[in-house]
């Protein structure tokens, strides 16, 4: 006998081909018919997860809301997922994985007094291996999705055990054939249920009207009370994901073990819309890095839970901006200004929130010193270690003689470098602070002692070199790269590949079609000599698209700080970023959300999230960064995709009126911060560690007390 659990459900994208306000009102609707469902077929039970619909329905339809509760109270209307909403898997930070969860559950169990057990993603585009890990530690036991399909990526059963790199386990369960249904006759999809159920017992089938909301159809509830025993050997049951997952429970030991990443669905999402991949990223590290600043930093309990308040709500922006369709880059043009707005006003939250927790804290905690100050202060929870850049306000005066020293009047080494504008001053020096605190150094005038300022660097117009590493660049780019005299790498480049595939890349999981530009003729001109940081620096065309790329070396740095500035105008065409390696790579390792997980090399496109390390004999190079999410590794060739240009939410044909205006992805200018890491054992953490740092770095205060400021 199989029991065939038939899910009722209504699958609703809050953002896609509509923007947000459309979302809103497709969960009224849907509420409105699952809930007539409910009380016209007392045997129906319908699914529903994502928090944000629901506190939407609460806010316009209270006794929608309250009918709402009482289906829940009378086991008519299910609640799943416990998140708030259904995010992409591979992007979200952990922090924001977590997140999503806490909120969704919190107002679930304030609501609902329900606390869902069973991760829901079905209509994600891929799921990282370390994914088991976050939803096990959280207390899930099932997680059900779709992609990647059957033809996408086989696995030994459709229900089994996926376990994380640290050990953590859920019981894994894929929908086949898909989560939506818009027919009356449920007998195909029942039957592909049973067949992919194995000698299991129990399956799911999804049914419901779906993508703009609707949920199961009359003529489908009825379907199943006619044939609920119409098959030998079948019974169809209405039921819910967290009832299958209890059924099968006693099952478990005999499930088969999963271990891998659950790849690859529509690759060309793991890069497209890059600025929005960026701020989201780069936000959710803001907002966890100003958590732990309000909770070491602020001293009043009701000043801390007033800013840990305003960081509740920044979340909920950022959670939002989560949902697949968003950070996956694949909605419709008008959505775009709204997400922006949503994350913008996330950012400005953890500004806020950073602002006055380190300015409350310098004002208890620094001693008052009659004189122009620097203060440093970590907001990181491990130990920071490197150069900052600050610019001291002057008055408009030259720096002069003045320097650095810390309270005791030990001198800082410091380097003049370029400031935003004119009339201002920028200075680089090094910093080394514990976990979330703070240092004082002091702008002083008259001659500074005579300590000579050592430094290993030396730079000219085709090289950068410290005591670590030496740079070479050309035409091309980086043409070189050695440590202690070993070579590491052959080159890095820039080219512009075609990319006629849609917005998704539905149909490959690599791109393949020809290069058709090459950056080249590029001059390298020598920015900073040095003492603390050697910096070159060349401009140039690839295509129709405008390249500054800067290359840094710090003194006694075993690492290549790499920037660079795209004004991108291409069409159908994606920029890549190809490393070539000097030597055949051993091993192979990316960063994702609470982990790491090793991959072997080929044409395949993957998503990553911080770091990428590949092992040579002898070394290992990690490039870090926030800023680019693809890559392949085949061969000696690291190559990062940066940014794609297909049409917005196209998915390869023309709308019905088509007057020839066309939006495409990714226009416009790109900033990518990227530190290429030499060591002979470069630590998961300690490049977790880096890539949180490289997105927040140590905050700076201009401060003064008294007349001790610059006149």
């Amino acid at each position: 006998m199989t029991v065939v659990h038939m899910i009722g459900n209504a699958h609703i994208d809050p953002i896609w081909l509509w923007p947000w306000q459309a979302g809103v009102d497709e969960a009224l609707g849907t509420f409105r018919s699952a809930a007539d469902r409910c009380d016209e077929y007392p045997e129906f039970i319908f699914t529903r997860g994502e928090a944000w619909l629901y506190r939407w329905v609460e806010r316009l339809d209270p006794d929608l809301f309250e009918r709402v509760r009482g289906l829940v109270r009378r086991g008519q209307w299910h609640v799943t997922g416990g998140q708030f909403v259904q995010p992409d898997s591979n992007l979200p930070t952990e922090a924001g994985w977590r997140r999503q969860i806490e909120h969704g559950r919190r107002y679930f169990r304030e609501r609902f007094g329900v606390v869902p057990r069973v991760a829901y993603q079905v209509d994600s585009f891929g799921h990282p291996a370390t994914l088991p890990d976050i939803l096990a530690d959280e207390g899930y036991v099932g997680f059900v999705f779709h992609r990647p399909s059957p033809q996408q990526q086989p696995l030994p059963a459709q229900t089994f055990r996926w376990r994380g790199p640290k050990g953590g386990e859920v019981v894994g369960f894929r929908i086949v054939p898909s989560y939506t249904f818009y027919e009356e006759d449920l007998y195909e999809r029942i039957m592909m249920a049973v067949e992919a159920s194995g000698d299991l017992g129990h399956t799911m089938c999804f049914y419901g009207v779906g993508n703009h909301g609707g949920g199961p159809t009359k003529a489908q509830i009825e379907y199943i009370l006619e044939h609920r025993d119409a098959w030998e050997g079948i019974e169809l049951r209405f039921s819910t994901p967290e009832a299958f997952f209890e059924a099968v429970a006693g099952e478990r030991e005999r499930l088969p073990v999963v271990t891998e990443e659950l790849q690859h669905t529509f690759p060309g999402c793991y890069s497209v819309m890059h600025d929005i991949k960026q701020r989201q990223r780069r936000t959710e590290h803001l907002l966890e890095a100003s958590r732990g600043a309000v909770e070491r930093l602020v001293r009043e309990p009701s000043r801390a839970r007033e800013l840990g308040g305003r960081l509740e709500a920044a979340w909920e922006d950022l959670l939002l901006t989560e949902f697949h369709d968003v950070l996956a880059g694949t909605a419709a043009p008008q959505c775009w200004g709204a997400v922006r707005a949503m994350q913008g006003r996330a950012q400005i939250a953890g500004e806020e929130v950073v602002l006055e927790a380190t300015r409350l804290w310098a004002r208890r905690q620094l001693p008052p010193v009659n004189a122009h100050q620097l203060v440093v202060v970590n907001l990181d929870a491990a130990p920071w270690e490197g150069y900052v850049e600050a610019e001291p306000w002057l008055d408009f005066q030259p720096w002069g003689d003045r320097w650095l020293s810390d309270p005791d009047g030990r001198p800082v080494d410091v380097q003049r470098v370029q400031p935003g504008a004119p009339g201002a001053t920028r200075v680089v020096f090094p910093v080394e602070l514990a976990p979330t605190s703070g240092l004082q150094l002091l702008v002083r005038d008259g001659p500074a002692p005579g300590k000579e300022v050592r430094t290993d660097l030396a730079v000219a117009e085709g090289y950068l070199e410290n005591a670590h590493l030496r740079v070479e660049v050309g035409g091309s780019g980086v043409v070189g790269l050695s440590s202690r005299g070993r070579p590491l790498l052959e080159g890095i480049g820039l080219h512009l590949r075609a990319d006629h595939t849609d917005t998704w890349t539905f149909h490959t999981d690599r791109f393949e079609e020809p290069v058709e530009a090459e950056l080249g003729g590029l001059r390298w001109a020598i920015e900073e000599s040095g003492p603390l940081r050697a910096r070159l620096r060349a401009e140039g065309w690839l295509g129709r698209s405008r390249v500054r790329w800067t290359l840094s070396l710090h003194r006694g740095d075993p690492r290549l700080h790499m920037r660079l500035e795209v004004l991108f105008a291409e069409r159908f065409r994606a920029l890549q970023m190809p490393i070539h390696l000097a030597g055949a790579v051993r091993r192979w390792t990316d960063g994702q959300a609470g982990g790491a997980v090793e991959r072997t090399p080929g044409p395949v496109e993957w998503p990553v999230q911080g770091w990428s390390r590949v092992e040579l004999e002898g070394a290992q190079l990690a490039l870090v960064t926030q800023d680019a999410y693809s890559l392949s590794l085949h061969g000696a060739r690291w190559q990062w995709t940066l940014l794609r240009s297909p049409k917005m939410a196209w998915m390869g044909q023309d709308p019905e009126v088509y007057g020839g205006r066309d939006d495409h992805t990714d226009q416009g200018e790109h900033t990518f911060e990227f530190c290429l890491w030499v060591g002979d054992a470069l630590g998961d953490e300690e490049l977790h560690v880096a890539a949180r740092q490289q997105a927040l770095p140590p905050v700076v205060l201009d401060r003064y007390e008294g007349m001790g400021r610059p006149l």
